[in-house]
């Protein structure tokens, strides 16, 4: 089985060979190119043309196309759209790239290895290897056959080693050996390292290589000149010396400051001029760096820590007795928390001043959100009405994931459904706040910041049915309606309205319907439901009745997918039951009381074994009509409706 990193790695090779072309020790670094193509056409970067080569041998054949005008030609725009248009700007082939990086006081010598590839363009005779089919491209054997003479590209890796003495000041050129004209520059400059806290060593000194194309230009054939797939590779007798980012430590940008405290581990070792900079380490220490003209980053996979002695399951959260079982179960979060913060204020002894300064800024509102817990537990532990919210909050979200992941999987999953400890937090974190409308809390807005898949939907969704539900208890008058309309309101712009979002969205209101459905004394009459406010593009905004002529309504649109259920899309923007996963059908789109004058969409599932099928309907409004009657208590909505604010009464 292949791993991923292994695909992630050919991938990049052959993004790398597209682009650039093949580095040294490459299965094609001999290749060949069709001769009719420039080699600096055929890659997009990577080489570096003569610094005296006319502008003409050194531009993009494309950079002046103006796309822009053929398209407004096609349009039919014509010369209204001209002044609009930005100049087209010639881009220039770069004629060099560098290094900087810092370096030891008594460093003296560096051991530098210039790569890079030669093209020679190549006629041949048809038939003395023109027509090779090893050829890259294999269109030589096409023109060997037009003119009788194969014409090909033929590359010949180069590698050359300088050793570079470090000068004492000013630049010292060095001409690399057989290569016709490349030039290595070296730059040593000392450094001033007052006002970075100690982190470069005194007489460290700023060293800058740059590799220069001073070959002669011809006018024929002028990629012959160039140089392919450039690249430097530096190597010191003593380790380099890691880059402060001046960034960090200065100005007011929190964020700065922030990411200079965060990657104080991961020192910048060189940064390139005109390509980027790649290094490694051995055992904590760098002695080699190179040019990378497509760089890459190892990012490592962010795991939740373990909470001991916390209960994360949310079937034994959604069966808490009472404010003691509450405290048992919860309170070793606060105290595992404020332990930890204990432990990365001890660890703060080795920083320097601006950075202690961040940290502590950093652990006081960590401290202020363990208090923000502790007060959301009391909170549970305080109010009955918060405590049964909380349970169903956990039962609902362990129900929807349950049959989310069985319908996906077809089985169901290895371990009940648990919550991560960034997931529990965020609960409690927020119950205190929506729990008593007068805590200045509820001024507050808090970001789930957390790598995809890392379980966000889940946290939100959670707080969204501890919201909802609580508001039914809080407001139990009238059947429940009194607690009923639009609780959560959830924006996204049409296109980021993905299926995934909203049938999870969905399946945690049906998990909240059959709560309901099982004590309406409880949490009222009327049905939890989630209403699809989105614009026609996605759901019809009306209804429609016979005669209207109208096809975007509702009515039209059932109509119409009934007929051809293959050729015209369902109604609404969901394929299948968020509840079991079975596809809709023609069938599971109903208008009542009667198709020429309707005022409801019902939607079911197909599956009569389901919990929506049949007399027991997908809590799913999905018309705006029908959403402006009923104010479904999760409502998912897009920015353009709320641009009709203005303009729609209804709205």
């Amino acid at each position: 089985m292949t791993e991923p990193v292994d695909v992630r790695s050919r991938l990049r090779e052959a993004l790398a060979l597209d682009l650039i072309g093949p580095d040294a020790g490459h299965a094609l670094a001999d290749e060949r190119l069709p001769g009719r193509v420039r080699p600096s056409s055929w890659y997009l970067t990577g080489f570096l043309a003569p610094r005296g080569s006319k502008a003409e041998q050194r531009a993009d054949d494309d950079s002046d196309d103006d796309f822009d005008a053929e398209v407004a030609d096609e349009a039919g725009l014509g010369d209204d759209s001209a002044e609009d248009r930005q100049a087209a700007r010639k881009g220039f082939f770069p004629s060099s790239i560098g290094l900087s990086f810092l370096v030891v006081e008594d460093a003296g010598e560096l051991d530098v290895t210039i790569r890079w590839g030669d093209y020679r363009h190549v006629n041949d005779d048809a038939g003395n290897g023109g027509g090779d089919e090893a050829d890259r491209g294999g269109d030589a054997p096409a023109a060997a056959e037009r003119s009788g003479v194969a014409q090909w590209w033929q590359r010949t890796p180069r590698q050359a080693a300088v050793r570079v003495t470090l000068p004492a000041g000013g630049r010292k050129p060095y001409p690399v050996p057989d290569s016709g004209g490349l030039i290595l520059h070296a730059v040593a400059r000392p450094v001033n390292g007052a006002g970075f806290g100690g982190r470069i060593p005194p007489g460290a000194r700023s060293v800058s290589l740059f590799l220069v194309n001073e070959r002669p230009a011809g006018d024929d054939r002028a990629d012959e000149a160039f140089a392919f797939q450039a690249e430097l590779e530096v190597r010191g007798a003593s380790p380099f010396v890691p880059r402060p980012d001046p960034r960090g430590g200065s100005g007011d940008d929190r964020d700065q400051h922030v990411a200079d405290l965060h990657y104080a581990g991961t020192p910048e070792y060189a940064a390139g001029h005109g390509v980027a900079a790649d290094w490694e380490l051995v055992d904590g220490a760098c002695r080699l760096l190179r040019t990378a003209w497509i760089p890459t980053a190892e990012v490592e996979k962010i795991e939740t820590a373990p909470a001991p002695g916390v209960e994360t399951g949310m079937a034994a959260l959604g069966g808490l007795a009472d404010g003691r079982a509450v405290e048992r179960a919860l309170t070793p979060l606060v105290t595992g928390y404020r332990a930890w913060i204990d432990a990365q204020e001890a660890a703060l002894t080795g920083l320097d001043r601006k950075r202690r300064e961040t940290a502590e800024e950093l652990l006081f509102h960590a401290r202020a959100a363990a208090g923000r817990i502790e007060r959301g537990i009391g909170a549970l532990v305080a109010d009955a009405d918060a405590l049964d919210a909380f349970r169903v909050a956990n039962r609902a979200v362990a129900a929807a994931l349950t049959q989310r992941l069985n319908h996906e999987r077809h089985q169901q999953p290895a371990e009940p459904p648990r919550w991560r400890s960034f997931q529990i937090a965020f609960l409690l974190l927020n119950v205190a706040g929506l729990a008593d409308p007068a805590n200045p809390e509820r001024e507050f807005v808090d970001l789930l910041f957390f790598p995809t898949g890392g379980g966000k939907t889940e946290a939100y969704l959670g707080l969204a049915a501890f919201a909802m539900v609580l508001r039914r208890l809080r407001h139990p008058q009238d059947g429940g309606r009194a607690g009923a309309g639009a609780s959560v309101i959830m924006r996204y712009t049409l296109r980021l309205l993905t299926l995934d979002q909203l049938g999870r969205a969905a399946g945690l209101v049906c998990a909240l319907e059959l709560e309901r459905r099982a004590d309406p004394g409880r949490y009222g009459e009327w049905p939890f439901e989630i209403g699809l406010w989105v614009g026609k593009a996605g759901t019809p905004n009306r209804l429609g009745k016979r005669g209207d002529g109208r096809s975007d309504s509702a009515r039209s649109k059932v109509s119409q997918y009934r007929s051809n259920p293959n050729g015209k899309p369902a109604p609404i923007p969901l394929e299948h039951c968020p509840w079991c996963g079975e596809a809709f059908t023609p069938d599971s789109f109903t208008l009542l009381p009667n198709a020429d004058q309707p005022t409801e969409l019902r939607i079911v599932c197909g599956d009569y074994e389901c919990d929506f099928s049949g007399d027991a309907p997908l809590p799913i409004v999905a018309v705006d009509e029908p959403l402006y009657r009923r104010l479904p208590a999760f409502l998912i909505a897009t920015a353009d409706k709320f641009a009709s604010l203005p303009w729609v009464g209804e709205s």
